[in-house]
């Protein structure tokens, strides 16, 4: 089978496993934002913040270099493997020293203790760490799709038994923490990958050599990607935090999950390419094609039905949170286009350039959302919105030169999936206008059948042989007119 095709097999898989799981989250934030408010949300983000941030430096690259490395799979696991575990346990032990800082920093003077068990997440989780690492690096996203569906399973069951029960904001921290030990099992489970008591002293340095451009790139992404929560933590309290979190689940379980199933896949596909000598160029180019074409129309579909949506999902005491949401779909809109330039560096050895340019987007974007702070947290997703719109042409350029691509070829992947989309939400949001007497779920159920519609056909009519080349790749069996 062919690397087109074989990664196609997986970004199903990984889609599959992926977004089940964040239906899954989905559904059950929906049931919680009616038995919790959103000051006892905000008490978890807080701390979820500062874990992200800890996780994005604790394995320093080793999961990314495992998928990486060429050859010497064994060892190279088992170097991987090593370097969590010891992670983990320092994780852990530095949060529980440092937990009162932390709640300090974020103003949640009664947060310290969350901080403190949330810690015990750190362990659990890298102990999967490496068997994650090795279905990224065989392309085997299928033994994920249990783990994946355990963890948002288990955790959205033990939250909403909890809060059922009265326990507000603790529910869902031993929620997140059933949830990770859960997966990190059933991994084991999945991936017979079983450590050893050998320790690869001449792995170590390369690996850690290559994961440490992967470190400085995580880390300022996480900047750029998570900052937003950081300062509205930090400025505007946690109830706005947890209106802020809330409304950016939306376009994470339903936009941003596809770009981080794409991700996923990318990177060791890429990785495969590259190393048998072929040019990236087409692959970029064609998958350019497909996240736009699945990613575009949803995220401006958000846009347009922030407000129904919210009322759906959430609750009409979560109605604050629309605005917030339709700036942060357009965001999501923004981050659909560049994502996988990012996958290219990673696979041709450039982390460090991919570093850089994550350090200019950093440098751009926390002043922005620092002055969006001064109003609400509204301003905040806008900010992140116009800042993202300027760091996305700056990945655009970067990726044309490396890979030896013309802007105009890049823009030719993503612009008939942006005119489509900007074709369908004008009837859409002519209907929402109309129909604002409606029940809210037959409002998002209209529009849905009048934006696909509408987008479908005129995608159609830009990129003809779209759909011929996504049967090809997606569809055994089916021939292409031309290689992709």
């Amino acid at each position: 089978m062919s690397v087109g095709r074989t990664t196609a097999r997986a970004a199903i898989w990984a889609f599959l496993a992926t977004a089940g799981s964040k239906v899954i989250t989905l559904v059950g934030l929906g049931v919680l934002a009616r038995l919790l408010a959103p000051t006892e949300f905000g008490l978890l983000a807080f701390a979820l913040v500062y874990i992200t941030y800890a996780e994005t430096i604790g394995d320093l690259g080793s999961g990314m270099a495992l998928v990486y490395w060429p050859d010497r799979r064994e060892e190279a696991a088992q170097a991987t493997f090593l370097i969590n575990l010891f992670a983990g346990i320092f994780w852990f032990l530095l949060t529980l020293a440092i937990a009162p800082w932390v709640a300090d920093f974020f103003n949640a003077t009664n947060g310290a203790n969350i901080v403190r068990v949330l810690a015990i997440s750190f362990v659990l989780k890298f102990l999967g760490n490496t068997h994650d690492a090795l279905t990224q690096k065989d392309l085997k996203f299928r033994k994920r799709m249990v783990p994946d569906l355990a963890f948002a399973g288990l955790k959205a069951v033990v939250s909403i038994v909890l809060a059922y029960l009265g326990y507000g904001a603790w529910s869902l921290v031993w929620g997140q923490i059933a949830g990770v030990g859960a997966r990190t099992l059933l991994l084991w489970i999945a991936v017979p990958w079983r450590p050893s008591f050998t320790y690869p002293r001449e792995l170590m340095k390369p690996m850690l050599g290559y994961g440490r451009g992967i470190v400085l790139a995580n880390i300022l992404g996480a900047i750029t990607h998570h900052a937003d929560l950081a300062i509205v933590g930090r400025f505007l309290g946690t109830t706005a935090l947890g209106l802020y979190q809330m409304a950016s689940k939306v376009p994470e379980t339903s936009v941003i999950v596809i770009l981080w199933v794409v991700g996923r896949v990318l990177f060791p596909a890429f990785s495969r390419i590259h190393a048998q000598g072929e040019s990236l160029k087409r692959p970029y180019l064609t998958a350019g094609r497909y996240i736009s074409a699945a990613t575009m129309p949803i995220a401006i579909g958000l846009f347009v039905l922030a407000e129904p949506v919210v009322l759906v999902f959430l609750g009409e005491q979560w109605l604050a949170a629309a605005p917030i949401l339709s700036a942060l779909s357009l965001y999501a809109a923004m981050r659909c286009l560049s994502t996988h330039a990012g996958d290219v560096l990673k696979a041709t050895g450039r982390a460090s350039l991919l570093a850089r340019i994550s350090m200019v987007k950093a440098l751009l974007i926390v002043p922005a959302l620092a002055i969006g702070a001064m109003v609400d947290a509204t301003m905040v997703a806008i900010a992140l919105t116009i800042a993202a719109a300027v760091t996305t042409m700056i990945t655009l350029v970067a990726a044309s030169r490396i890979i030896g691509v013309k802007l105009s070829e890049i823009a030719g992947s993503f612009l008939p999936s942006i005119v489509a989309s900007a074709a369908m939400a004008v009837p859409v949001k002519l209907f929402i206008e109309w129909a604002d007497h409606l029940n809210p779920v037959l409002q998002i159920a209209i529009s849905g059948v009048i934006g696909a519609t509408v987008y479908a056909i005129v995608l159609a009519l830009l990129d003809r042989d779209l759909f011929q080349r996504a049967r090809h790749h997606f569809l055994p069996g089916t021939p292409s007119k031309r290689a992709v």
